[in-house]
């Protein structure tokens, strides 16, 4: 008969039976690592929805708040354009009011008259109206001057008219000669041109040339002088 042994159990030996498969310990790491992995991944998957969401979709097209702002400005684009027209419209307008006439239009004439001067170029009819009209007139007595599209104002005699811009600044011009020496007679708001002389007369002389008191005595007694003209020598102005 053989014997039955009995393991012998010493301190360094373990007690009950070894499982099969080896040690335990190296199966939880590895679900350790697995866990850890999937984890990880978790992670990228969420941090990608989060990039897609707050990013801008491309094909979804512009921000709302940017195509608002975009259609504000081409409507005050819009807006704008009408006015700048509506300017040059204007500016076309205005240049065309103020074209000059053509050449071929006649040209309106001076309502004033043209100047008369002295020989040495000194205006007569601004001294007629100033203050003190009998001395300025009287340093020119014996003076030249010349008539150039000077305006008739009256004419109350036979002998004689006012010449001027206006009741104020005028003088009176005699016509001397012998009546039919000249066929033109003058008219009330003709324009004539005459060569003449500056001549100093008295208080009495409005009377002798037939102005009265409505047609400027007083102004011609005051003024002290006068010119005289040839009656030939006055004719219409071109």
């Amino acid at each position: 008969m053989s014997e039955s042994r009995t393991p012998s159990t010493g301190p360094g030996q373990q007690r009950g039976a070894t499982p099969v498969g080896g040690d335990t310990g190296g199966g939880g790491r590895r679900r350790g690592l697995l866990v850890g992995a999937l984890l990880v991944a978790a992670l990228v998957v969420l941090a990608l929805l989060l990039s897609q969401c707050s990013g801008t979709d491309p094909q979804a097209g512009p921000d709302p708040a940017a195509r608002t702002s975009q259609g504000s400005a081409a409507a005050s684009s819009s807006s704008a354009a009408p006015s700048s027209s509506a300017g040059s419209s204007a500016g076309s307008s205005a240049g065309s009011s103020s074209t000059p006439s053509s050449p071929g239009s006649a040209a309106p004439s001076d309502a004033a008259g043209g100047p008369v001067l002295t020989d040495d170029g000194q205006p007569v009819l601004p001294l007629a109206a100033g203050a003190d009209a009998a001395t300025a007139l009287g340093g020119l007595a014996g003076r030249p001057v010349t008539a150039t599209g000077a305006r008739v104002l009256s004419v109350p005699a036979d002998e004689g008219f006012w010449l001027g811009t206006s009741e104020t600044e005028r003088v009176w011009v005699e016509l001397t000669g012998e009546a039919g020496e000249s066929p033109y007679q003058v008219q009330e708001g003709d324009l004539v041109d005459f060569e003449g002389t500056v001549v100093t007369h008295d208080a009495t002389f409005p009377g002798q040339a037939g102005v009265d008191e409505a047609e400027g005595a007083a102004q011609l007694a005051e003024q002290g002088a006068h010119l005289t003209a040839a009656k030939s020598a006055v004719r219409l102005s071109a």
